[in-house]
């Protein structure tokens, strides 16, 4: 893909707060290391062309093109990015003063995952350049101003269920686990404005439990009703979106030791 059209912007920068809170943007080759220990405050980085790699709180995630990078002081991490490829890249630093503040106004920050991915680059790009065109404008008496500016860009950015009152577009998606048993995954994190890595990390860390077996589990309990209602194996299977009744009676004695068809016999109504 053609991302030549940031290279007009390359090493545009601004500072405030006698530098401590800054953005820019970067064009280059060069390989790049990063670590916990050599930065402070919050960084988030859109990545619009570029690899490489992130260690976060013993995991690893893979950078990529639309990758979204969030680390911050209660993080240990080491990012890598490699000289193999061209990076292009929009940042936004916040000294930790006000990260502090950004907890206290948005506690869900926290579980935002560390690498994410954003489905329209070109438009996180285009908030990001408004957020870098206010931050250039700003003066000691206006700085404050641009907080509200700051703010959105991170309410874009993130994934809906990391800022308060973005979690309502986990609650509906899992919502729709609970009746939707056509749609795949993905289709029903991409409605919800979430890719499906974001959404499986997300529904296990504020659930318990991953989407796909929160689907499962549901599908069975409706699959006991309807049994228990006296609709046949191959009705139910068929209501509730399974290949063949094969595969629904294998899957519901995985999931309850029994047969449909005992269980149908042994609690209909």
């Amino acid at each position: 893909m053609d991302y030549s059209w940031i290279d007009d912007h390359a090493n545009e920068y601004a500072t405030a707060l006698n530098g401590r809170l800054f953005a820019g943007i970067s064009c280059n080759r060069e390989s790049i290391h990063r670590t916990s220990s050599t930065e402070d405050g919050m960084i988030l980085t859109l990545v619009i062309s570029g690899e490489g790699q992130l260690e976060a709180d013993g995991e690893n995630y893979r950078i990529e093109p639309g990758t979204v990078l969030f680390r911050h002081p209660r993080m240990d991490y080491r990012l890598s990015l490699s000289s193999q490829t061209f990076h292009r890249r929009c940042y936004i630093a916040l000294p930790n003063e006000l990260f502090m503040l950004y907890i206290q106004l948005h506690p869900n920050l926290l579980k935002t995952p560390p690498v994410q991915n954003v489905e329209n680059v070109g438009k996180c790009f285009d908030d990001f350049m408004i957020v870098l065109s206010h931050l250039c404008e700003a003066t000691d008496d206006s700085f404050f101003s641009i907080l509200p500016v700051i703010d959105r860009y991170l309410r874009h950015v993130l994934s809906p269920f990391a800022i308060e009152g973005k979690a309502s577009k986990l609650r509906e998606a899992k919502a729709v686990l609970e009746a939707d048993f056509r749609s795949t995954l993905e289709e029903i994190a991409g409605s919800h404005m979430m890719s499906y890595s974001t959404f499986r990390k997300a529904f296990a860390e504020n659930y318990g439990i991953s989407p796909q077996q929160y689907r499962l589990r549901c599908r069975i309990e409706k699959a006991k009703q309807l049994l228990s209602m006296g609709y046949s194996c191959g009705e139910v299977a068929d209501m509730l979106s399974y290949p063949d009744p094969y595969s629904f009676s294998h899957q519901f004695k995985l999931m309850t030791g029994m047969t449909p068809k005992n269980y149908r016999r042994d609690h209909i109504l």
